[in-house]
């Protein structure tokens, strides 16, 4: 293994397959998402409604 984890091995939607694969560690994940900088101030929040989560917003 590379020194470097591809960033494709921990998306969200396939991390666990890629880790069941051998394709990174725990620890690799853990430091590479440690190591990305914090944007929360670039951030907007906004509301959509959810109506599958709570009912109709009429």
């Amino acid at each position: 293994m590379s020194n470097e984890i591809n960033p494709a091995i921990v998306d969200i939607r396939t991390r666990d397959r890629n880790l069941a694969k051998g394709l990174g560690t725990t620890a690799e994940v853990a430091k590479l998402l440690a190591s990305l900088p914090d944007a929360e101030d670039n951030a907007e929040t906004i509301t959509l409604p959810q109506p599958a989560l709570g009912g109709r917003e009429d």
